[in-house]
């Protein structure tokens, strides 16, 4: 734009004449081009007085304005002053003018202009080809106006298959996937935007099975429509169906792109695959897939998340371009596998190196120092948010009160709730909920578990949370009475499942499974593994369990959760000596914890449970959390 400036000054400083072929290009790429500047040609064109009478010109600064002023006011008092230039020299709109205000009129949200523009069309029958038609109506839906959209729609002479997808994609926008997949029933013809749309609709609102079968119908797939299906079941939590999806993808030799990898090592993240990530790590140094940083950022969270923290840092260390993104996955990769002290110092290299933290840098930050039981220190970067311009969210109070919970501190934890110069919600309740437990403050678990179970009746792990909390305080009849009434309001429990992969295939067992073809080995191995354990000191924990039931029948009940048959599992199908990998959508309980570190010293083994806030490394009878969890 600076070279471009010289030049036409160059005109202006040598009285040079502008006719209308010096002016379209001037106008045009200040207007259009990316590196242009859309006031240049604003101002050229509602100030000169010996401009060319071209309706062309003035469309393309409606055109550029159009497109650069997303989600900014001024659309609107530009435009009026660009079309009173056009009455000025007696230049009549057409229909090209009209489609890019409604245009502009959309990506600004300007609905009473808007409206108005379209109210005047109508009055003084100006021109509404199917151009200026489409552009109505897709400002109508960009404006949830799906009413005034329809009208339009449904009185239109001339209709194409953009009109089609204009309303289509508005009821999707707006939600209504009923009327949405209606409407593509009864569309006399397809294209690419018509499936995909209905697709994306689908998918966003969590109907993925309905979006499966969509897909499958798909005369010619695209990529997009591929990247659509495969985000959507790793961003749904069902990565088993995204990592199938791709496996399927790739054998009609469809090549992937960085947003399809990105979800598919998402899937792996979510899984504990570390084998499936390694290969879709192979699959992008073969392919020569660019490693920008968010596709950087996937493969630090995939390795993290599997255990192998050194090879995430390998990612992290190798990346060419780092951002804050990139930082802020490795700085909670470290702390959640237990190297806390190295995350805070990745976080101060951060700043050192001028790259602004953002807020969910601080909420990895805080994480770290939740981990360890930094009280201090999370106050010291806490505080510092403030400083770095950023307001402290709801997150990052969940942090707090999760770090002053987790050390015993449940008052100062409750006074920050109460505190707080936002409304608390249930997850920093139920942080401090969670630290009752631990602490075996009976009291204070009363009081906020009810709390809790008034104001958010149907989330099963506050029922939990509670009745664990009277069994573990010897009070069996109130954690039956949370039981009951969570019968009562037909609550299920999320049941605790854990995942190991094995060969690069990925065996799920919940709590007391029978269902895998190897349970008879399983629990076989298992018992012979408890007998060996209990010779160095091991005990059922068994104080959770409040029925009326004899202590070996409460042994049994805790004897089979689903980390310990994942354990016995890889036991039988591992090599001796190698690492066993498992991930667990529930915290691990103490049992458990207890049982697995005398597992890995009995049977010389590592293991890493992931559980739902960190990675549990045992080795020789220690974990890596140092019993902090």
């Amino acid at each position: 734009m600076k070279q471009f400036k010289e030049i036409h000054a160059q005109l202006v400083v040598k009285s040079l004449s502008h006719p209308s072929p010096s002016l379209r290009p001037i106008i045009s790429f200040s207007a259009l081009d990316p590196s242009g500047e859309i006031n240049y040609a604003l101002l050229l064109l509602l100030f000169r007085t010996s401009l060319a009478s071209s309706v062309f010109l003035f469309n393309t600064v409606i055109r550029g304005l159009a497109r650069v002023i997303h989600g900014r006011p001024g659309f609107g008092w530009s435009s009026l002053l660009v079309l009173n230039r056009m009455a000025e020299l007696n230049l009549a709109p057409n229909n090209f003018t009209f489609t890019f205000l409604f245009q502009g009129f959309s990506n600004c949200c300007a609905f009473d202009l808007g409206r108005q523009f379209h109210g005047m069309l109508i009055k003084k029958s100006l021109v509404m080809d199917v151009f200026v038609r489409n552009s109505v109506i897709q400002f109508y839906s960009v404006c949830g106006e799906m009413n005034s959209a329809r009208r339009v729609f449904d009185q239109s002479d001339e209709i194409d298959i953009v009109s089609w997808n204009s309303i289509i994609n508005g009821y999707v926008r707006n939600g209504d996937m009923s009327e949405a997949l209606n409407l593509f029933d009864k569309m006399p013809k397809r294209n690419d935007v018509s499936w995909n749309s209905v697709l994306g609709g689908l998918v966003k609102f969590s109907f993925l099975d309905d979006a499966y079968r969509l897909f499958m119908e798909i005369p010619r797939r695209t990529l997009v429509s591929w990247v659509v299906m495969i985000s959507g079941y790793a961003q749904n939590g069902r990565p088993k169906e995204a990592l199938a999806l791709f496996r399927s993808m790739l054998s009609m030799d469809q090549e992937a792109n960085s947003a399809i990898l990105v979800s598919v090592l998402s899937a792996c993240a979510q899984l504990g695959a570390l084998e499936h990530g390694n290969w879709v790590y192979s699959y992008i140094q073969k392919k020569h897939v660019i490693i920008d940083s968010i596709l950087s950022a996937a493969l630090i969270d995939m390795y993290a998340k599997c255990g192998t923290i050194d090879l995430a840092m390998q990612v992290f260390n190798s990346s060419k371009v780092k951002c804050v993104s990139t930082y802020t996955t490795a700085i909670y990769g470290l702390a959640m596998n237990g190297r806390s002290k190295e995350a805070l110092q990745l976080f101060d290299h951060l700043r050192a190196g001028g790259i602004s933290p953002d807020s969910i840098s601080y909420i990895a930050v805080l994480s770290a120092c939740s981990h360890e039981g930094w009280v201090d220190r999370g106050f010291h970067y806490f505080n510092s948010m403030l400083d770095a311009g950023i307001r402290p969210e709801l997150d990052h109070y969940a942090c707090m009160v999760d770090l002053l919970g987790r050390a015993g501190l449940l008052e100062e934890a409750e006074q920050l709730i109460i505190s707080m110069p936002i409304k608390p919600d249930s997850a920093i309740w139920g942080a401090l909920l969670g630290a009752c437990r631990v602490h075996a403050n009976a009291e204070m678990g009363r009081r906020v578990g009810n709390l809790l179970i008034q104001s958010d009746k149907n989330h099963d792990g506050r029922y939990i949370l509670l009745s664990n909390i009277y069994a573990e305080s010897m009070k069996g009849e109130d954690a039956e009475e949370v039981r009951r009434t969570m019968r009562k309001r037909k609550i299920k429990r999320v049941p605790g499942c854990s995942l190991i992969e094995v060969d690069g295939v990925v065996h799920e067992f919940l709590a007391g499974d029978k269902s895998h073809e190897k349970t008879e080995d399983i629990y076989r191995v298992w018992d012979e593994v408890v007998k060996e354990i209990k010779k160095l000191g091991y005990i059922a924990e068994t104080r959770k369990v409040a029925f009326n039931i004899e202590e070996e029948e409460k042994e049994t009940l805790i004897g089979y959760h689903s980390e310990k048959l994942a354990v016995a599992f890889g036991l039988i199908c591992t090599e001796p000596g190698s690492l066993i990998r498992i991930v667990k959508n529930i915290r691990i309980c103490n049992d458990c914890h207890s049982a697995i570190k005398l597992v890995s010293k009995v049977f010389k083994r590592k293991i890493s449970v992931r559980d739902r806030k960190r990675y549990h490394h045992f080795e020789d009878g220690q974990c890596s959390c140092m019993d902090y969890w």
